[in-house]
């Protein structure tokens, strides 16, 4: 059971807003900050292995076929296309210990927003435009602020074709806070 102040027994809670977490800057221990690595990037969406964990990719690919039903044979099937691309994405913010939170936030903005952005592996090698489908947030050990001290999320993306480039930009300028 937590206790009076958000956090787990004999554990304090966060003495701090989440929000003050985010903007303190640097990470205080300078071994973590040697091995932050970038995992995946959607956009402006970058996933780590500290602060906007990943720690779980599923990719699905599938190729259409039709069937076809000839009497006294067996069914024929007709290649026509790819079907639907999924990328599942799992991970995990602290958001009181190691941040996080806030490009949760952004990652909402731009799912709300309906962007598509490129997705990119963390050796380079661009996967394609995606746009996330749905996104959910299970939030663990609520501080006083109603805000998980431990955040699982899962992100679905759908593989789409290229956005037109002005659609694209104005998008982006539009959830950045960029255009005013």
């Amino acid at each position: 059971m937590p206790n009076s102040q958000g956090g787990l027994p004999g554990v304090p809670g966060p003495v701090v807003s989440w929000k003050v977490a985010e903007a303190t800057p640097g990470i205080t221990n300078p071994t973590i900050a040697a091995g932050k690595r970038t995992l995946y990037v959607w956009g402006e969406v970058q996933w780590t292995n500290i602060e906007f964990n990943t720690h779980e990719i599923d990719h699905e690919t599938s190729t259409d076929w039709a069937h076809k039903e000839i009497a006294g044979a067996p069914i024929y099937r007709e290649w026509v296309g790819e079907n639907d691309e999924l990328v599942y994405i799992r991970g995990m913010v602290f958001p009181y210990r190691i941040r996080g939170l806030s490009m949760l936030e952004m990652f909402e903005a731009k799912r709300r927003q309906g962007i598509a952005d490129m997705i990119v592996r963390g050796d380079g090698r661009p996967m394609g435009w995606f746009v996330c489908e749905k996104l959910i947030r299970q939030h663990h050990f609520l501080s006083t602020e109603g805000v998980g001290q431990q955040i699982t999320f899962e992100a679905i993306f759908a593989r789409v074709p290229v956005p037109v480039s002005d659609q694209y930009f104005s998008n982006v300028w539009r959830v950045s806070g960029a255009g005013g």
